[in-house]
Parts: structure tokens; C-alpha cells; sequence
């Protein structure tokens, strides 16, 4: 089969997973308040193995394990660091279940690595040595447990995104960079997505210096996630002037109802479409997919787009 690097080399479009976390709780699975999904590839193993496989029914290449909140240093706000590597070679065995379940072409897994300390935390991301090692452990494991590329989430902090990626690329496994942004108070400017304390905007780098800054670290594709569907364009445009090599987007959609995880006011399955083919017109776009608030019938939708 022709691998990834192959198809974005000839300029195709590659179709990405929805949200899965979300799509987890959706479906009357509690998420934990420090470890999120984290845990449910140990709870609810079933649950996350079928969430899988309905996005690669409904069209997805490319699965995300259930790794974006399993770090070791994550897990140890509820005291089981040292469950680190067994559920995130779980996570992925589950994910390669799927595979072999529901697919009927090539199906590739990525591993997630994300920004995310435990959501109690008042960080917005996690950084010091401690942080560094566990994020090293992470991407080991998750190159040993079979993986066919990583997926570096919620960049949006130098400090942190510098160890992520770095722990990545040292994998010698492809590396898709995920960026999350918002929009500066000028309503002109784009900024690195904060989320816990919202009000301070000014707080939050500058994208334009985090892409500057980050971009000679690696990765075979860079892009926007988990940033508001409105919100993706102008990112696009700061990434474009700094980064020359593949592009993705995936958004999160709709209007988030803590502390349930719920999501109101989701961008329909169509419309998401329409913007999403936007993103692959004007800015070059080859990864696509769907971030927090998207599920199976959002993929189904983009599998069905007529892209030119």
C-alpha cells in the first residue's frame, strides 16, 4: 500500500478521525476530572474500541488512539503513573482491533501527545524536567506499541510544545504538529489558544512566534485543531507564511457545557463540510478530520465531499 508520506507527496487528500474523547462521552461514559478519556480505554474498553471503528466505517485513513490525556505525569494526579505504559500499549491494541475489525482499505493509527496537565491543574500546560521525561515515555511507548505515526495536540506554549515535538521526532515515526488557536481582542491578531482562563487573551503567545519558533523542530505536516471553526482560516493564513510543508484542520465545533463535556450548538455535518472544503481550496489543506464536538457523521460527511 502506498504509505501516508507517499499520499501527501501526491498531493491527496487524507481523511482524519473525529473527536474521540467527546464521541466517548457521548455515547454514557464518564470522563474523569483530572485524566479525561484517559481512563476509559481501562474502564470501558468496548466502548472506545467501538468508537473507532464507527470512524473508519464512516470513512476515516487515519485513527487516533486514546492517548491524548495518558501521560505519566497526567496520571499521576490520580496516582497511577505507573499504569503509564500498559494503557497506552492498550489504548493502541484497541485502536489496532478496530482495524482489523472494520476496515476494508488502508487504515493507518496515530498516537496523540497533547499540551494537557491534569484538567485540575492551574496550569494551562505542563512544563520542568519531570514533564519532559514523561512525555519521552510517552512517545516510546506508543512507537513500541505499534503506532504508525504521532499526533502532537494543543501546541499552544513553547516550553511544552518544545518537549512534545522533540520526544516525538526522536521516535523517527511521522510527526503531524497540531496547533490551537483563538483570536487576539483586536479581533485581527491570532494567539495560542488559552482555555483555562479565558479572560486573559493577552496572556497567550503570539501564533506568529510560536510557528516561527517551532517549525525547525520537524514534522512531516503541520496544521489547526481544536480551535473554532470560524477561528481556523486566519490561523491558516500566519501558518502559511512560516511552514511549507503539509497542511492540516481539524476544528472543534460547538459550544462547551462543563462540567458534563457537553457540547451545544455543533456545526452540522454538511456545513462543517463546506468550511472544510474551504480550508483544502484557498489554503492547500491535505489532513482533515474533526477535533471535540465532531463524530462519525461529521467524517461520513467530509468522505463524501467533492473537493474539487
Amino acid at each position: 500500500m502506498a504509505s501516508l508520506s507517499e499520499r501527501l507527496d501526491r498531493n491527496e487528500i487524507i481523511l482524519l478521525d473525529g473527536g474521540v474523547s467527546t464521541e466517548i462521552q457521548k455515547r454514557g461514559v464518564p470522563l474523569d476530572a483530572n485524566v479525561w478519556s484517559g481512563l476509559t480505554t481501562k474502564t470501558h474498553p468496548d466502548q472506545v474500541r467501538q468508537v473507532h471503528e464507527d470512524y473508519i466505517r464512516a470513512g476515516a485513513q487515519v485513527i487516533t488512539a486514546n492517548t491524548y490525556s495518558t501521560a505519566r505525569h497526567v496520571l499521576e494526579s490520580i496516582n497511577l503513573g505507573h499504569e503509564a505504559q500498559a494503557l497506552n500499549f492498550k489504548s493502541v491494541q484497541i485502536a489496532k482491533q478496530a482495524r482489523d475489525n472494520a476496515a476494508d482499505d488502508d487504515v493507518w493509527i496515530a498516537g496523540s501527545m497533547s499540551s494537557m496537565p491534569p484538567l485540575t491543574s492551574h496550569r494551562e500546560v505542563a512544563t520542568g524536567a519531570h514533564v519532559e521525561a514523561s512525555y519521552q515515555e510517552l512517545a516510546e511507548a506508543l512507537a513500541l506499541a505499534g503506532v504508525d505515526l504521532i499526533i502532537t495536540e494543543m501546541m499552544r506554549d513553547i516550553d511544552n510544545a518544545t518537549m512534545v515535538i522533540n520526544a516525538a521526532v526522536s521516535t523517527g515515526l511521522p510527526v503531524w504538529i497540531g496547533y490551537s488557536t483563538m483570536m487576539a481582542e483586536d479581533g485581527i491578531d491570532v494567539k495560542s489558544l488559552r482555555w483555562k482562563n479565558t479572560d486573559s487573551i493577552a496572556t497567550a503567545p503570539d501564533f506568529t512566534t510560536l510557528v516561527k519558533t517551532l517549525s525547525p523542530l520537524g514534522g512531516q505536516a503541520a496544521g489547526i485543531m481544536h480551535t473554532q471553526v470560524g477561528n481556523i482560516e486566519p490561523a491558516l493564513e500566519v501558518l502559511g507564511k512560516h511552514w511549507s510543508g503539509a497542511k492540516l484542520a481539524y476544528a472543534e465545533t460547538g459550544c462547551l457545557l462543563l462540567p458534563e463535556w457537553r457540547f451545544e450548538e455543533v456545526c452540522s455535518p454538511l456545513d462543517y463540510a463546506a468550511e472544510v472544503k474551504k480550508w483544502i481550496k484557498k489554503h492547500g489543506v491535505q489532513i482533515v478530520g474533526g477535533c471535540c464536538g465532531t463524530g462519525p457523521e461529521h467524517i461520513r460527511a467530509l468522505k463524501h465531499l467533492r473537493y474539487n
